[in-house]
């Protein structure tokens, strides 16, 4: 993250509120906790942007919203001192000796004002509340952000299980939290006209529960349910390399270095078609060396779609959307190892569950005798709970 964005949100904190107190965690007068009520953000948000680990997004998100509460501000003492002014005015015109003048005066006063403080106040209402970001910036964060993440203390019911039940339903308790998908990986993506058309996953924000019914097969404390939001891009090869022999050697069904190598963004052969926002439904059945996941799709959306390029190079989004990308559902993936048999053992920032898969279209198995093969992984960002869990490992 460039030091500028950082060095700016922090200017216009100070700007606002006040200098940075960094003993008493406050700008001026005003709380940290104030502070992300104002901007509409999280604590965890908050502290990323505050210590350089935003985002480009949030840090120009977060600056708007910082202006906007200036604009509110001073909109609001402009319409005080139009009020107080109307006051001022108002008594003047009470004591004009005309009767005729004086209610002529007044009726041209009174419509002066309805559409002064008319205007400013539409403009205030129509405006979106400070520190909400426009509708489409939504898509930046998990949907379920707000029932998962609220700060200690809020009054919301937690979608985690309560201290008194952790102990019941270990070791599923330990999983419970926030991860992310450990790295990115890349797919090419058959089903277009011609070749070139690649998947590359960026990233996923997931949120594990336990399950507290679906447990009769594997036996209660055994069954995470996992609400996945992933934000994945498609993209083409201008020069329309086939993927064999260059990135792909049929014979022992395996990526070459070179298309290991590749980064897609940094290779001016290669060009953005469109973003892809999806939601799945996940569950992971835990054993003790393993865990199963079953994942069901809510969603995708497009975004970003540069319409003459997908045009230009003949690629079919929705059938993409809908045939393409769907069958990742039905991809053959092994059960993955599991990070922790005793869920004491898991570790925010390190422990991972990471699935060996192979993706198919189908029975048709690609024209290749078998799949591509992938590495899907996540990576535990916050447990709910990691305090003494005393489920041991069998």
């Amino acid at each position: 993250m460039s030091e500028s964005l950082r060095d700016q949100f922090i200017a216009r904190l100070e700007a606002h509120y006040g200098p940075w107190e960094k003993e008493t965690s406050r700008f001026g007068d005003a709380t940290f906790g104030k502070i992300t009520k104002d901007l509409c953000m999280s604590a965890s948000q908050f502290s990323k942007l505050i210590y350089g680990n935003g985002t480009e997004g949030m840090y120009l998100r977060s600056i708007r919203n910082i202006e906007r509460l200036n604009e509110e501000e001073q909109l609001l003492a402009e319409r005080d001192a139009l009020r107080a002014k109307w006051a001022a005015d108002r008594e003047k015109v009470l004591r004009l000796e005309s009767g005729r003048r004086r209610a002529r005066v007044r009726t041209v006063f009174y419509a002066l004002l309805m559409l002064l403080v008319g205007g400013a106040m539409a403009y205030l209402l129509s405006r979106p509340p400070a520190g909400s970001p426009p509708a489409e910036l939504a898509f930046d964060q998990h949907p379920l952000l707000p029932y998962f993440d609220q700060q200690f203390g809020a009054d919301y019911d937690s979608p985690y299980l309560k201290v008194s039940e952790v102990q019941e339903y270990c070791p599923c308790s330990g999983f419970e939290g926030k991860w992310s998908l450990s790295e990115p990986y890349k797919l090419p993506l058959p089903g277009s006209r011609r070749p070139g058309v690649y998947y590359l996953a960026k990233s996923a924000d997931v949120r594990m529960k336990c399950s507290k019914s679906d447990t009769l097969a594997v036996g209660k404390g055994r069954v995470l349910i996992a609400f996945e939001y992933l934000v994945n891009e498609i993209w083409v090869d201008l020069d329309r390399t086939p993927l064999s022999p260059t990135y792909f050697d049929k014979e022992s069904k395996r990526y070459t270095p070179e298309f290991a190598a590749l980064t897609f963004a940094d290779n001016p052969r290669f060009k953005k078609v469109a973003t892809i926002h999806s939601f799945f439904i996940d569950k992971f059945e835990i054993y003790p060396d393993s865990i199963v996941r079953k994942g069901e799709p809510v969603g995708r959306i497009a975004r970003d779609v540069d319409e003459a390029l997908a045009a230009r190079y003949e690629i079919d989004l929705r059938h993409t959307l809908r045939n393409v990308l769907g069958n990742l559902t039905k991809t053959d993936c092994r059960a993955a190892p599991n990070p922790a048999c005793d869920p004491n053992d898991l570790k925010e920032g390190t422990s991972e569950i990471a699935f060996e898969c192979v993706y198919t279209i189908n029975s048709e198995n690609l024209g290749i005798g078998g799949g591509y093969p992938y590495r899907k992984g996540y990576r535990l960002e916050k447990q709910s709970y990691s305090d003494n869990l005393m489920c041991a490992c069998p």
